[in-house]
């Protein structure tokens, strides 16, 4: 018997607490949807014992439980892994999820990570607070000199953590040196790609994982929460397990709204980097501004790294010094249309306060070290047209003067 016919599932004369209870498959068509639809369901029927092993095994096609995998993950999955050149991916429920099952995944007691001090803040509090509880040793280092990972690396040290580009100084390691001491000490580089999906493919760059925020860039319009992350079949094999031991997977209606915002990722990108470059110039002619971080200006520290190994602009993020926490705030109570919002990647331009959002509890020495001061802002630039953001950046700090 078909297992879609309707008569399956209710008896002829069922009574209305049946009817209402069963479902009732969709009407079978020949011309399928152009967008493919959200996969909702937490669990998947099965003919029989044989039909749920062969699942199990691999044999045929098929899912089973939705924190396992699901068909909106998968689709998600395959794209984000040709994005960058990797063998396999996957979807998990947040970026710290993602960052996790990575950790996890490769790291035991006793083991070492060695993890650049300008990483997110919530990144370095999960390495060098909560892991340490579970017998892991960790090492900080400056990721732009490689001469310092080589003073932390260990005999085992399994891992080492950078980011693309740096929240919130948007400073650029040098990948290829980093992966090629790491791989050399028997270690595997992971590179947190959040702030530059599209501009380099760290993965041809020598590195082992790539992981990013999905909430950020990919799904670019702040509705979703998801992390994905990107590397060889065989590790991501166990690292996909212990996503879905520990909980960790994405879920379908999130994972098709990525899908759905990774569609206009190479406009976003573009039109972004574009604005971003134009404002960081702007923005560095202002008095009432110490400094500003962007590494597409030839002043920026790592430019000419930058230029080398980005391609396509130099990221949506542009992060700028107004002296302290006064004018910081002066700042942003005094813009128009640009929320304090503190997150990046959508649509809209927003901006954060790193000191009191994404560092928050870091120690204040190590905020100190990496510059992140009471008075830096740092802006997620959006879709909007440049001289209209350029004129309510440009009151804000005429208030702040």
């Amino acid at each position: 018997m078909d297992p879609s016919d309707p008569s399956r599932l209710s008896p002829p004369r069922a009574a209305p607490e049946t009817i209402c209870a069963r479902s009732t498959p969709l009407p079978r068509s020949s011309s399928p949807p152009l967008v493919p639809a959200p996969q909702l369901s937490v669990v998947y029927r099965f003919e029989g014992l044989d039909h749920v092993d062969a699942v199990y095994a691999g044999q045929a096609d098929g899912f089973v439980y939705a924190r396992d995998g699901h068909p909106n993950a998968a689709a998600l999955a395959d794209r984000v892994a040709a994005l960058e050149g990797a063998e396999s991916a996957a979807v998990y429920a947040s970026g710290m999820a993602a960052t996790a099952a990575v950790l996890l995944a490769e790291l035991g007691s006793g083991d070492h990570i060695a993890f650049a001090e300008q990483l997110y803040g919530k990144t370095i509090s999960l390495i060098d607070r909560e892991l340490r509880r579970f017998g892991i040793e960790a090492s900080g280092f400056d990721a732009t000199r490689p001469e310092t990972l080589a003073s932390v690396l260990r005999d085992r040290t399994r891992l080492v953590m950078v980011e693309t580009l740096s929240n919130p100084l948007l400073r650029v390691p040098d990948l290829p040196s980093l992966a090629e001491m790491a791989n050399r000490a028997g270690a595997k580089l992971v590179v947190d790609h959040t702030f530059a999906p599209l501009l380099c493919r760290p993965l041809e760059l020598g590195a082992s994982y790539v992981v990013h925020s999905g909430t950020k860039l990919i799904g670019g319009h702040s509705d979703l929460t998801l992390g994905l992350v990107a590397g060889p079949a065989e590790a991501m094999d166990r690292v996909r397990r212990l996503g879905s031991t520990f909980g960790l997977s994405g879920n379908p209606f999130e994972s098709w709204l990525a899908c759905r915002g990774l569609a206009t990722l190479p406009l976003r990108s573009a039109r972004c980097c574009a604005t971003a470059m134009e404002l960081a110039e702007r923005l560095g002619r202002s008095p009432a501004v110490r400094a500003v971080h962007y590494p597409g200006l030839p002043d920026h520290p790592d430019h000419d790294r930058a230029r080398s190994l980005l391609q396509g602009g130099f990221g949506a993020i542009v992060t700028l010094d107004l002296g302290d926490r006064g004018r910081a705030d002066a700042f942003i109570r005094h813009l128009g249309q640009i929320p304090f919002a503190p997150s990046l990647g959508d649509v809209a331009t927003t901006l954060s306060h790193p000191a009191t959002t994404s560092h928050r509890g870091q120690e204040p020495e190590l905020l100190a070290r990496h510059g992140i001061t009471p008075g830096l802002i740092r802006l997620s630039i959006g879709l909007e047209d440049p001289a209209d953001l350029s004129a309510d950046l440009e009151q804000a700090l005429a208030a702040v003067s």
